[in-house]
C-alpha cells in the first residue's frame, strides 16, 4: 500500500511539472506567433516598399511607438494562450485571431490614409477590440485582461484621430486655410 501510494505520488508529480512546462512552450509559442506573422508581412510590404507607421501619442518616440504595437501583439499571443489552456473552441478563439491579423496590418495600411480615415480605421479598431474582449473574456477572462491594454491603446488612436480629422475638416474645422471672410 505504502509503495503504490509513494509510486502515485511520484508519477502524478511529474506529470505535474510535465504539464507546467507544456504549457509554459505552449505560452512561449503563443506570443511568439503573432510576432514572427507581423515580421513576414514588414518583410513582404517592405519588398514592395511599404513600410509601417506606428502609432506613438504625446511625444513617444516613434521606436516606443513600434515597441508599443509589439508589445499589444505579444500580449494578443498571451490571450490566446490563456484560451487554449482553457480549452475554448468557437467565436472566442476565431475573433482573437481575427483581431491578431487586423492589429498586425494596420501599421502597414496607415501611411495610405489620410487623417480623416486614419480616424474612423482606428475607431473601427476600437469597437473590433471591444467586441472581441466581449467575446473572449466571456469565454476566459484573462484572455480578456491581457486584451484589456490594447482597448487603451485602440481607445486613444481614436479619440486622437478623431479628434485631428476633426480640428482640420469642414465643417467642423476649428483651424482654417488662411481666407479671411470679408467684414460684413
Amino acid at each position: 500500500m505504502a509503495t503504490t501510494a509513494m509510486l502515485d505520488q511520484a508519477v502524478h508529480g511529474h506529470l505535474d511539472t510535465m504539464t507546467a512546462s507544456q504549457s509554459a512552450a505552449r505560452l512561449v509559442v503563443c506570443v511568439s506567433l503573432p510576432l514572427g506573422a507581423f515580421g513576414l508581412i514588414h518583410l513582404a510590404a517592405g519588398a514592395f516598399g511599404v513600410f509601417p507607421i506606428f502609432f506613438a501619442p504625446f511625444g513617444l518616440p516613434h521606436w516606443g511607438g513600434a515597441a508599443l504595437h509589439l508589445a499589444q501583439l505579444a500580449l494578443l499571443g498571451a490571450a490566446f494562450w490563456a484560451l487554449t489552456e482553457q480549452e475554448v473552441r468557437g467565436t472566442a478563439r476565431q475573433w482573437l485571431i481575427g483581431l491578431t491579423i487586423l492589429y498586425s496590418l494596420l501599421p502597414f495600411f496607415t501611411p495610405l490614409l489620410d487623417s480623416l480615415q486614419l480616424g474612423l480605421v482606428c475607431t473601427a479598431m476600437f469597437l473590433s477590440t471591444l467586441a472581441a474582449i466581449q467575446r473572449v473574456g466571456s469565454a476566459a477572462p484573462l484572455a480578456g485582461w491581457l486584451m484589456a491594454p490594447m482597448l487603451a491603446v485602440t481607445g486613444t488612436g481614436a479619440a486622437l484621430g478623431l479628434t485631428i480629422a476633426a480640428a482640420y475638416s469642414p465643417p467642423f474645422a476649428l483651424i482654417q486655410s488662411g481666407h479671411t471672410q470679408p467684414a460684413a
